[in-house]
């Protein structure tokens, strides 16, 4: 079984590798910011499909200027 980052940090700084132990605590940092980007990136996908369908629904309807300022006033 391995260890994680997290108990290799402790390990290093436990072993008195405290560079190693740095460089440990910075990899957890980034690998936290990339799942928020993630996280992010994701929601920003959602908004995007969102805005497709208004878009395509608003192309197929005659109304589609009154189906898409309603849309908008529902995102405020």
């Amino acid at each position: 079984m391995s260890l994680t980052l997290e108990e290799r940090e402790r390990a290093a700084f436990a072993n008195g590798n405290y560079e190693l132990a740095h460089v440990l605590a910075h990899v957890i940092e980034l690998e936290d910011d990339a799942c928020e980007l993630r996280a992010a990136a994701t929601d920003d996908a959602r908004t995007i499909e969102h805005i497709k369908r208004i878009l395509r629904d608003a192309l197929v309807d005659d109304c589609w200027r009154e189906r898409a300022a309603a849309a908008l006033e529902g995102d405020e």
